[in-house]
């Protein structure tokens, strides 16, 4: 590499630092040249000045790139080391993104490098309407999907017996509002101070109701033998569980999410939802069950939403 192609590079470097650093009050860590396999830094986002946990995989490219008639610009890499930086750019538990400076004025674009349209065989097309400045942030972040939340998550182990209702040779359905009722009869408390969460028949209607998909609510059914253990092992204040009011303002909410591990498929995030009556004290609520579902269920593994396919 020559000093002027390295100099160049750092200039870079440089300006995406500034902006990490400035416009995101994030913090860049670079990575020793000797050392980057495709990565010439991480960007560590933060939340209330701490680290959220999110981190950005970055490559820095400061190049004069070649537009194209679609609106991409085209960075040119040997076929060779983009099929090796694309294996490492796709093993990353988090973000990765290239971010490409123009020499001469120092602005710079970015693209999301993990999916197959953004390359081709022996280059890297980002778009020349994607700057990345301050605004660039947000959409960047939700690329770190939801797996640093999730992780925080408290974590649940069920078992075979709590799921007596999908061994009945009943319809799940008709199994399923059996435990239902077995779950209000015996009562179920949660957080601190403890206060009782009913299982009544709001509820099951709401779980049931003829607009929601059969697959939903089959969802539902199923996820209901792990309620009693997720609600039972709260300790949080319900002021942390707070998350709002309907339109109406008549009935608040409160969300409880739990890592669950199951004895027949995989560990997923399981939300509740228990209702109350506006007009109570949020402290001291009449809770009710108001539903029970995976909240990522259309994301992948790191909880980045998925593009809907029919």
């Amino acid at each position: 590499m020559s000093l002027t192609t390295q100099r160049q590079g750092q200039l870079g470097v440089n300006v995406v630092e500034r902006i990490v650093l400035g416009s995101w009050q994030a913090r860049w860590q670079p990575i020793e040249a000797h050392n980057d396999d495709a990565v010439d830094g991480l960007i560590f986002l933060e939340s209330g000045g701490e680290l959220s946990g999110q981190i950005i995989f970055a490559q820095v490219k400061c190049v004069k790139a070649k537009p194209r008639k679609d609106g991409m610009l085209a960075i040119p890499i040997a076929a060779e080391q983009l099929t090796r930086n694309l294996a490492a750019w796709r093993r990353v538990v988090g973000a990765a993104i290239v971010i490409l400076v123009n020499p001469d004025d120092l602005s710079a674009r970015w693209v999301n490098i993990k999916p197959e349209e953004a390359t081709t065989s022996s280059q890297i097309l980002v778009p020349e309407d994607q700057p990345f400045d301050s605004h660039a942030k947000l959409k960047i972040r939700q690329l770190c999907g939801t797996l640093h939340h999730d992780l925080q998550a408290q974590k649940i182990h069920t078992f075979a017996d709590d799921f007596p209702h999908l061994r009945s040779k009943e319809h799940i359905q008709k199994s399923s509002r059996r435990l239902y009722k077995e779950l209000d009869a015996m009562p179920i408390c949660v957080g601190v101070p403890s206060q009782r969460v009913q299982f009544d028949r709001d509820g099951w209607r709401h779980i049931t109701r003829p607009d929601r998909s059969q697959l939903s609510k089959y969802q539902s059914f199923v996820l209901l033998g792990a309620a009693r253990k997720i609600l039972e092992n709260c300790s949080k204040p319900l002021s942390d569980l707070y998350s709002g009011k309907t339109d109406d303002k008549q009935y608040i909410f409160f969300q409880l999410d739990s890592m669950v591990t199951f004895p027949f498929r995989q560990t997923g995030l399981v939300r509740i939802v228990l209702r109350g009556l506006s007009q109570e004290p949020a402290s001291n609520p009449n809770l009710k069950f108001w539903t029970i579902y995976e909240p990522r269920r259309k994301h992948d593994g790191l909880g980045v939403q998925e593009p809907r396919h029919p």
